[in-house]
């Protein structure tokens, strides 16, 4: 009975106080929806259960060297298959974009190259037809698919006569021999799984291509000691063809993962706790201010509590009294936040998948689900604990002498004091904390979306391929293949031009006439192949000429040169026809600059000037790749301008594979700037709400602090302090706070500012970061001053001979 009436009262005093109500309510549905839509949206993306059976046990098998994780070789997998004895089934496949082609356009579908074993690993079956099996692997064999429920409701009309339909898939007629069941994905984003040619594994250990793997432990071992036999058997075949093949010396192993943590390269854990790690500062930031509220009217009400505890009120009863009214609003912004992240999630899984072709991950589906419905009441517990509990109990256990001595006649207690100023310097610390991390990150977006890139992607279309080196070993065939290609492109009556290049990355190059203490102090510019025009793709010519099919083997090797590399190192002079070293697949190679061109976006100086790099072209005719990206430049409003580099792939040789699908060379970025955009917004949106809360509740403990020492002004007003002094008084405690609260954010702020400079290699100059701290510093003192100087200003205001008979 005794705690329904307090309830009762409890809803009296807030209905009382709308406006306080509607204050601490709104501060802690923003701290309760953002914590919990982080954690959900981020949880789903990295560790949402795969929905097929027996997931837990299906495990990604990476290849780890050299710091990273990779994908397994064909002659590594083939090599190792039939020792190791750990796994119960373990397979490979290869993600490729499949071209399904109607009449005279088509599309780009995610699939997947698999072998016979692959669906009974997922433990699907089809719903309709058969899956692949091993004859299906074997070279020669009829060419078949499965396609998606989704692929066979979309292109097909749900025919029942599938099974007796072709398809054409990378210009090839394919026979479809099965359904898959509706929303079944598997591994990712596929919706068209072909054959895994056994071929494939018959290439050297130098040639063979990369695929991702897969595979499930035998009931008695554990994932240790399967890595373990798996990582030796790897590096054992490695081993023995480093010598051979002169491949770099690495120790190699395995690590198994899941399906989830592999697709983030086993980064998603370490951005899960990350960004959650700043909604829960943010969600703390929101316990306190309301706590700070509650504890306000706690404070208010404390000669009452403190005359209860005399008449012999046990502290369970005086906690009980006091706590209702910080249960009764964190139990419905607890509701409300939840309904609110509900809406947040079905609007984020509608956009997510307009937005990401496919939709991204077939496990990516955001709802509120189980695990969001349980981490939102466990926040609204810690909530309870954080904004009503403590303070009611920190209340219901005070002196009660002291209260009644020095507690009334507008005199704020000693504890009182002290608890006032924790709190304000608390506050202080973790919005000047976020907000200084924040800042970074908003600068990082802003830079990003306004990068300057040196380049005209205007109407040009890119497309990543692969020449087989299994079917043309030799360089020479594979530049008359790729000639070709370059040539059926060009005979398109709706294209300008054609260029194809590989970035090489950095490579050493030795000037001639300057000597070098050490290879280290070689300079290291990024070096490209060209095979055509680069104007193509707005690289303008300064001085010079372009590469020509003279620039081939057997020919004087050839170079361009970036504008800034031919100031930098020929200034006030011609660069053409010098000639320097540059070190490629580990030989020094002499070549003579032909021409110098317009300076591009440097992926090593991605946030500086064009010019603060250099860049090496060197004819791909010459150096010779069997990966190539080639952009092509159309006309405007050319309709279906990816299906020319189909059409003359199919023309020249079906079999050149796709690394990605053919698509506007400005895609990605403009994607990048997108999502960089939303970013920005987000952290400035996080931000914004961070310091309103910091706002309200240094605003509201500073009102209380002054409203309890009403009394004390009157006072010194009455003995004749000015109302500049009693001010200053004032400002200068807070300001205690401020500098104690900003000088710890400061310092946690130049531990993780070192650590991300070296993280990210120094991309960032120094000044950035003392620029943000000084610039946060700046705007949080002034806006903490004011919230300090406001009541401040309206208590001096008071008549003292009122301010002395305040209560």
């Amino acid at each position: 009975m005794s705690m329904l009436i307090d309830i009762k009262y409890a809803f009296r005093l807030l209905f009382k106080a709308p406006k306080f109500t509607a204050m601490t309510l709104g501060v802690l549905i923003g701290g309760l929806s953002i914590s919990l839509f982080t954690f959900s949206f981020l949880y789903t993306m990295v560790y949402k259960p795969l929905p097929i059976p027996e997931a837990e046990t299906a495990k990604a098998i990476t290849v780890e060297f050299d710091g990273n994780y990779n994908l397994i070789t064909g002659y590594e997998y083939n090599n190792v298959k039939e020792s190791v004895t750990s796994f119960t089934e373990f397979g490979v496949y290869d993600n490729r974009n499949i071209r399904l082609s109607v009449e005279q356009s088509g599309k780009d579908i995610s699939g997947s190259y698999v072998q016979n074993g692959f669906f009974e690993f997922s433990r699907t079956e089809p719903i309709l037809g058969r899956a692949i099996q091993a004859q299906d692997n074997k070279v020669g064999a009829s060419p078949v698919a499965l396609i998606s429920y989704e692929i066979w409701q979309s292109e097909l009309n749900g025919d029942e006569g599938v099974l007796s339909k072709s398809l054409m898939l990378n210009g090839v007629m394919t026979d479809v021999i099965g359904v898959m069941p509706k929303g079944y994905l598997f591994p990712n984003t596929s919706q068209i799984w072909l054959p895994l040619s056994d071929s494939v594994f018959n290439a050297t250990a130098e040639q063979s291509e990369n695929y991702f793997a897969y595979g499930r432990v035998n009931a008695g071992t554990t994932i240790e000691q399967a890595e373990l036999e798996l990582g030796q058997a790897i590096n054992q075949v490695y081993q023995q063809n480093v010598a051979l093949y002169n491949m770099p010396e690495f120790e190699k192993g395995a690590k198994l993962m899941s399906f989830q943590a592999a697709q983030t390269n086993g980064q998603g854990s370490i951005v899960f706790v990350f960004l959650n790690a700043i909604s829960w500062l943010i969600l703390l930031l929101a316990c306190i201010n309301v706590g700070n509220l509650l504890l306000a009217r706690t404070i208010e009400r404390q000669k009452e509590t403190a005359i209860r505890a005399a008449l012999g009120a046990t502290t369970s009863r005086l906690v009980s009294q006091l706590m209702w009214e910080g249960v009764i609003i964190s139990t419905v912004g607890g509701i409300l936040s939840l309904l609110l992240v509900g809406a947040a999630l079905d609007y984020t899984e509608i956009a997510f998948h307009s937005w990401i072709p496919g939709g991204g991950s077939f496990w990516w589906h955001w709802s509120m689900d189980l695990q969001t419905l349980l981490m939102g009441i466990a926040f609204t517990v810690v909530t309870i604990l954080l904004s009503a509990f403590l303070p009611a109990w920190r209340s219901a256990n005070q002196d009660i002498n002291t209260t009644l001595r020095d507690g009334t006649r507008g005199a704020q207690s000693k504890k009182a004091g002290r608890i006032s100023r924790i709190l304000v310097t608390s506050q202080v610390f973790l919005v000047a904390t976020l907000m200084l991390i924040g800042s970074v990150s908003a600068y990082i977006s802003h830079k990003l979306i306004n990068l300057e890139m040196g380049d005209d992607y205007s109407y040009v279309m890119s497309a990543r391929m692969s020449i087989p080196e299994n079917k043309y070993p030799e360089p020479m065939q594979q530049l008359a293949l790729f000639q070709s290609l370059k040539e059926n492109i060009e005979q398109h009556p709706q294209v300008v031009g054609v260029v194809a290049n590989d970035w090489r990355r950095q490579s050493t190059v030795t000037l001639e006439g300057k000597d070098y203490a050490s290879e280290e102090s070689k300079p290291k510019i990024d070096t490209i192949t060209v095979i055509g025009d680069t104007a193509t793709v707005g690289i303008d010519l300064v001085a010079g000429r372009q590469f020509t099919h003279l620039d081939k083997l057997g020919h004087r090797k050839t170079a361009m040169i970036s504008q800034s590399m031919a100031k930098r190192y020929w200034p006030g002079e011609s660069a053409l026809e010098k000639s320097f070293q540059v070190k490629i697949d580990d030989k020094n190679e002499k070549v003579f600059i032909v021409g110098v061109v317009t300076d591009r976006l440097n992926a090593s100086t991605m946030f500086a000037r064009l010019d603060s790099a250099d860049e090496v072209y060197v004819s791909g005719l010459q150096f010779i790749n069997s990966f190539q990206i080639v952009y092509y430049r159309t006309l405007p409003n050319t309709q279906n301008a990816e299906e020319i580099f189909y059409q003359a792939m199919f023309d020249t040789d079906r079999s050149i594979e796709m690394t990605y699908s053919v698509q506007l060379a400005s895609k990605n970025r403009n994607m990048m700037r997108d999502s960089m955009g939303l970013m920005s917004n987000v952290t400035f949106g996080t931000g914004f709400f961070a310091l309103l809360l910091a706002m309200v509740g240094i605003y509201g403990l500073t009102a209380n602090s002054v409203a309890q020492r009403t009394h004390e002004v009157g006072i010194r007003r009455a003995v004749g302090a000015s109302d500049k002094n009693i001010t200053q008084m004032f400002l200068k405690q807070g300001a205690r706070q401020l500098v104690i609260g900003l000088g710890l954010a400061v310092v946690l702020f130049a531990l993780i500012s070192f650590g991300f400079h070296k993280f990210t290699e120094e991309i960032f100059p120094v000044y950035l970061y003392f620029g943000i701290a000084i610039t946060v510093v700046s705007v949080l003192s002034v806006i903490v001053m004011l919230a300090i100087f406001t009541p401040t200003k309206r208590a001096v205001k008071m008549e003292p001979s009122i301010a002395l008979r305040y209560e």
